[in-house]
């Protein structure tokens, strides 16, 4: 297969891909808007971080959740049969095809989304790690430079909170030493590099929002996977013994 026919399959595969994820996430919004009050009157933050940590998610709003997204696929399963993948999910065992993962991820992160917005709220306590989300606990690896003046606002793909860290650095360990920072870049993905850190050997993502002119930073964090398995395999080639982060 020549390469322009290849870019051509895989500029299709993309395009149905982000056609198949805007379906859920406006069908995640709409949920929002309907029973995101009734959902968020439920919900109590803790006082100090993590405010509401991904188990104490209410389980039934996952479910909830769920099944909207999957009558959307024209996926109809009994709600006790999604209880019992639910648990097998939380519990670290996986049953489900990439499509159904898919969407019971959407579905934590919809109701997760919830809590994020009630910590608007509050005065936010930043934890002693830049890459773990003060709301729900969870690690991320996605920062985004954004406009208009290039501040540096990490992101948790998981329930939508970003917060503030420092412009320039490593985020794991903190150093500023130019020097150990290596900055790898594709041009299939203009807006995005992934940044590697020699001091400690952790790396991450970041997006240059600036010229985005949509701010989805879990699409572009999605469709640019590509660079998370290439750094990998960059690592392995130059002999490095990275600390990963999956």
């Amino acid at each position: 297969m020549d390469s322009n026919k290849s870019k051509f399959v895989d500029d299709e595969n993309m395009k149905q891909a982000y056609q198949k994820y805007e379906l859920l996430k406006n069908e995640v919004e709409q949920w929002q808007q309907e029973r995101g009050s009734y959902w968020s009157a439920q919900i109590s933050l803790a006082e100090q971080p993590p405010y509401l940590s991904i188990v104490d998610l209410p389980s039934e709003a996952i479910i909830e959740l769920w099944q909207r997204l999957n009558l959307v696929a024209k996926a109809e399963i009994s709600e006790s049969a999604l209880k019992e993948m639910l648990e097998q999910f939380n519990s670290g065992q996986n049953p489900m095809d990439a499509e159904m993962t898919t969407r019971v991820q959407m579905a934590v992160s919809g109701v997760a989304k919830l809590a994020s917005l009630m910590a608007d709220n509050k005065t936010i306590i930043k934890l002693q790690s830049n890459t773990v989300c003060p709301v729900c606990g969870e690690q991320s690896m996605l920062a985004a430079i954004t406009p208009p003046n290039g501040k540096r606002m990490m992101q948790c793909t998981l329930c939508g909170f970003e917060w503030a860290v420092k412009r320039v650095g490593c985020l794991f360990c903190e150093s500023e030493d130019a020097k150990q920072q290596i900055y790898l870049q594709n041009e299939a993905f203009p807006n995005v590099e992934m940044v590697v850190c020699q001091t400690c050997g952790q790396y991450f993502k970041e997006i240059d929002a600036r010229e985005l002119a949509d701010k989805d930073y879990l699409w572009e964090d999605l469709k640019s996977l590509q660079l998370n398995f290439a750094t990998k395999l960059w690592l392995k080639e130059q002999g490095k013994n990275p600390k990963l982060v999956n």
